[in-house]
């Protein structure tokens, strides 16, 4: 796994109450990237950029973990018989 390292200010008030320890604030950070990603492959799946699966791979997110938003946001994934087929074999 290779790291970067990023800095950023945050402002004061969003922070109010969290214990100051490095791995609250790694914790939050990584529930927000994983927050956003799931909004972006979402936001990408309905513009029809491509597939649930070629989405999820660009992303960098489990299939089933997107298809198991998706579902709890009352969006149905549309899966071609090939799709189907190979979800049925794995």
């Amino acid at each position: 796994m290779i790291n970067q390292t990023v800095t950023l200010e945050i402002p004061r008030e969003w922070i109010i109450g969290l214990p100051e320890e490095e791995l609250t604030y790694r914790q939050i950070i990584r529930l927000g990237i994983r927050q956003y990603k799931l909004g972006r492959a979402i936001e990408l799946y309905r513009e029809g950029v491509g597939s649930l699966g070629y989405i999820a791979e660009q992303i960098g997110l489990p299939k089933q973990e997107l298809i198991q938003v998706m579902c709890s946001k009352g969006i149905e994934p549309e899966f071609s018989e090939d799709t189907i087929l190979e979800e049925l074999s794995a």
